[in-house]
């Protein structure tokens, strides 16, 4: 019989906060047109986010606003009764794992919503507390202030938690060697560390472990050069599977299953015709002992397949994960492809998430579209019910959204792009000004179909928004991502051009009315568009963005100075600072400013570290100098990305202000 799915609205968390005396910030109601909607309900935090069930399927913990910053919470499911945890009074709550149904551990750090996508700089602060809140203990100390990903090379990082119900962890530290990780097991009570990987072939970037914790693989990287390294047990030496450049498509082991299958990621075959006439995505493998395909359990031609996805229940390989045009499943196992059917049938025109989890009660689903930040509902194995629990942003109604959706159209040199279109609403969709949005990295996960932020935020001020997923771009193949390799400024460049090209002859956009905006590398692509094509854009905006390529090597404050990826990554992927002087220097924009005719807006954290301060007074004293319009923005006491919300909110609101001047028809 078909399983019917009945969705009961039920606010388990307005019930359980009120319950507790816990204090869930108000609701905004608005009315009118989506213009209408202000600028800080984009941008600021969800009160509530990364909820995770407790083992035993009868808690709930969960992250919220505590004083000013993130605490830890815990909900009793049955009881309706919640309380916080942990919080700490110089420091975010980023991060938080169930090590056993009665203990939790958590890491500390700085969120912030930067270009309109929920982050965080991690400070490596790691604790553990009971879900009462007593037996707190600090497992790691801070590394620094948040501010950076990389503050200092020492790091104690959570892998894996145990199915055993103790109170241990998997982690990776590099205590030995800055160099090279080690597999520690962590107990949360003692802060007590056993080695497990004391046979370490060296250089270890990267682990894999079994259902145990135990670990069976490594990826070593050394230079440009990797290498993979699988043993069969913890007594067993570790053998080298496979050695080369870190281009090349070698296999790896992604996990290795309950029964003992190694699962692992890599080419489903590597005949010339496979490497000669495909994008080189990566499918989901089985392995044998020597690292040789024994079976293609699951690829596409154009996505990657990123993780294999276990029923801890069942104890078996049920599926596996991809972000193609929406993220997606592919399910092996019948029962579980039935209960996505079924889900998606409650909840249709969405994408709809879920993980099987370790018991049989109860399971978190979160449900999303292109106008709803995000839902999570919980559902009961006993009573095939959805239960309401929480929306991501309860101030923004999706009727008030612009629609979204993915289309697709090639490069000048025949490279398959996809972007993604977000047109106002109530407009005929033609005919627009238009914001090219270049995301950072650039080495990021594509864009897919979902609820963007500062797509939905330009949309509702009458943009049309474009959000591309040029070369460099992960998850559409390895050459995909090796096209962009030196050519920072010139071929990912075209890739926007093309964009917009697309989008004119779609007959989207005003060809006179196209401003480009990013963060980060976003914002050296903004700043580089106007000096290879000044005609094509009307203005541009660089958020923390990089200006001059030649201070990736010569800067030594920024958090990758010194590092391997500068010293021996960034030669190849962008250009050496001595055979490839010239290159550097012609795609910076910075030494080019006299090319460039539109007006452009900067913004920059003075203690930003990924991308010094630098970068942006370099490109305004440039323009400056040449008595060309720039506007200015710095925050003193900011980052790589704005933390505080009336900084994002002002930052928003004058980069709004600058593309109306620009574009927008009086």
């Amino acid at each position: 019989m078909t399983m019917r799915l009945i969705l009961t609205v039920l606010t388990l968390f307005a019930v359980a906060f009120c319950a507790s005396g816990v204090n869930a910030q108000p609701q905004t109601a608005f009315v009118g047109a989506p213009s209408s909607i202000p600028v800080q309900d984009f941008f600021r935090l969800p009160d509530v986010s990364r909820p995770a069930l407790s083992p035993d399927g009868n808690h709930l913990a969960f992250l919220a606003r505590n004083g000013g910053r993130l605490g830890l919470a815990v909900i009793d499911i049955d009881k309706r009764s919640s309380k916080f945890v942990a919080t700490l009074p110089d420091a975010d709550i980023i991060e938080h794992f169930w090590v056993s149904s009665n203990r939790l551990a958590f890491v500390t750090g700085n969120v912030f919503d930067a270009a309109g996508t929920i982050s965080s700089w991690r400070s490596g602060g790691l604790f553990a507390v009971d879900r009462d809140g007593s037996a707190s203990r600090r497992l790691a100390l801070p590394m620094g202030d948040g501010r950076s990903l990389m503050v200092r090379p020492r790091y104690t990082r959570v892998m894996a938690t145990l199915a055993d119900g103790g109170d241990d962890l998997i982690v990776a530290a590099n205590e030995r060697d800055f160099d090279s990780s080690d597999v520690y097991r962590l107990n949360t009570r003692t802060a007590r560390k056993t080695l497990l990987s004391y046979d370490n072939p060296g250089d270890v970037q990267a682990w894999a472990l079994d259902r145990d914790g135990m670990p069976r693989a490594a990826y070593s990287s050394k230079g440009t050069q990797v290498k993979v390294f699988y043993r069969r047990d913890e007594k067993s030496p570790w053998v080298k599977w496979s050695e080369g450049d870190f281009r090349e498509p070698l296999s790896w082991v992604s996990a290795v299953g309950y029964d003992g299958n190694i699962i692992g990621l890599g080419l489903r075959d590597r005949s010339a015709a496979t490497l000669a006439n495909t994008r080189l995505t990566s499918a989901l493998l089985r392995l044998d002992e020597r690292g040789q395909t024994q079976q293609v359990l699951a690829s596409r031609d154009d996505y990657d397949f990123t993780q294999p996805v276990f029923d801890p229940v069942a104890k078996k390989l049920v599926g596996a994960a991809y972000v193609g045009e929406r993220q997606t499943v592919a399910w092996f196992d019948d029962s579980w492809a039935e209960l996505q059917r079924q889900i998606d049938l409650g909840l249709p025109n969405a994408v709809n998430v879920f993980v099987p989890p370790q018991q049989s009660k109860r399971m978190l689903v979160r449900s999303f579209t292109d106008r709803n930040p995000g839902t999570v509902y919980l559902y009961d194995f006993q009573t095939r019910k959805l239960e309401f629990l929480i929306d991501a942003r309860p101030w923004l109604k999706p009727a008030q959204m612009a629609e979204s959706r993915i289309v697709k159209f090639a490069a000048r040199d025949e490279l398959p792009l996809s972007a993604l279109l977000t047109l106002p609403k109530s407009t005929p969709g033609k005919n627009l000004p238009l914001i090219l949005i270049a995301h950072g990295g650039p080495w990021v996960p594509a864009y897919s179909w979902g609820w963007d932020a500062e797509a939905q935020y330009f949309a509702s001020r009458g943009f049309a928004v474009l959000q591309p997923n040029f070369r460099g771009t992960t998850g559409l193949g390895l050459k995909h991502q090796l096209a962009s390799f030196k050519q920072w400024g010139l071929a990912m460049q075209d890739d926007l051009t093309d964009t917009v090209a697309w989008a004119v002859k779609q007959g989207i956009a005003d060809p006179k009315r196209v401003c480009i905006y990013g963060a980060s590398y976003g914002g050296y692509a903004a700043m580089q568009a106007l000096v290879r094509t000044p005609d094509v854009f009307q203005c541009a905006a660089s958020y923390a963005g990089i200006s001059d390529l030649q201070l990736f090597h010569s800067v030594t404050w920024s958090d990758i100075s010194d590092s391997d990826f500068q010293r021996y990554l960034l030669p190849v992927m962008v250009g050496d600072p001595e055979r490839d002087k010239a290159l550097l220097r012609a795609t910076s924009p910075a030494q080019h400013a006299e090319q460039i005719k539109a007006p452009v807006f900067l913004a920059h954290g003075a203690q930003d570290r990924r991308v010094p301060i630098i970068h942006g007074e370099r490109m305004r004293d440039a323009l400056e100098k040449l008595g060309k319009p720039v506007e200015w923005m710095v925050k003193t006491e900011e980052g790589h990305g704005f933390t505080k919300l009336e900084n994002r909110v002002e930052f928003y609101t004058r980069l709004e202000a600058f593309m109306k001047r620009a574009l927008v028809q009086p």
